[in-house]
């Protein structure tokens, strides 16, 4: 894997690159470069050598994510008009394209993009059994989300509200380990105990008896962390805490793998 690494850095001596990296455990030499274009270019000179085919390497485009953005307290009334007399999968896509159409009706720049092939849609909805709200999660093109900030000034206007819109970093987290990278379906450890999301203990998290106590809190993904750090500072936070440090890097690795500049980018 090093002998790969060497031969990318050779042939790559006069391009900018941003890093090389290996991945002992994936067994995968990753190539960072500042610019999509740039990367682009440099395909052809990586693939084209026959020493990485005959290392059994072979090179794999990567594009980072589009823009994810999230709407919160959205009043329900904008989907009143769905036909509830459907199955529950008709239901949802509808109210998905309902949304979607109320969005670009009010907002010019959002539609005029959209027409032009931008990416505008629905990729979670939820709602809010206690008062009634949506929490509404957008797919978007850079430009589309470069529109929302500078044309109007960070709102969307659906139904009748103005809404701001604050950037979702996704990612998968077991609410039965309270590990990251999978859900309780898929979850390794689903044959033991639940662990608790606010105690860490073998019970449920929505039966734990000290879940209004922080000072009893304690994150178990911390102290199973490889970084010393995380497990000395374990009890200062639960495992459902954004303000979790494991949390926090996983944001910064989504933020980092998120294109929020290409204009091209649809």
């Amino acid at each position: 894997m090093n002998n790969v690494k060497k031969l990318i850095g050779v042939k790559l001596k006069d391009t900018q690159v941003v890093f090389i990296k290996t991945n002992s455990k994936s067994m995968k030499v990753v190539v960072g470069f500042k610019n999509a274009t740039l990367r682009d270019n440099c395909e052809h000179m990586i693939t084209s050598s026959n020493v990485l085919n005959s290392c059994g390497y072979h090179a794999k485009l990567v594009s980072k994510m589009l823009p994810k953005i999230s709407l919160h307290n959205v009043l329900s009334e904008v989907i009143d008009e769905v036909d509830r007399s459907l199955d529950a999968t008709a239901i949802r896509a509808q109210e998905k394209t309902v949304i979607i159409d109320k969005i670009i009706s009010k907002n010019p720049c959002m539609k005029t993009l959209k027409n032009a092939g931008h990416t505008l849609e629905v990729v979670y909805l939820n709602k809010n059994a206690t008062n009634d709200l949506l929490a509404i999660g957008l797919k978007v093109s850079p430009a589309i989300r470069s529109a929302i900030i500078h044309k109007q000034q960070g709102n969307i206007y659906l139904g009748n509200s103005r809404y701001s819109f604050r950037d979702r970093f996704h990612f998968k987290h077991c609410y039965h380990c309270q590990m990251l990278g999978h859900l309780s379906t898929e979850c390794p450890d689903k044959e033991k105990s639940a662990v608790c999301m606010y105690c860490m203990k073998n019970h449920r998290t929505n039966t734990c008896p000290v879940k209004n106590d922080p000072a009893k809190h304690c994150c178990v993904r911390c102290l199973a962390s490889k970084y010393g750090n995380d497990a000395e500072n374990c009890k200062s936070h639960h495992a459902g805490d954004h303000k979790c440090p494991v949390i926090e890097r996983e944001i910064t690795r989504l933020k980092k793998n998120t294109d929020f500049e290409s204009k091209n980018l649809m």
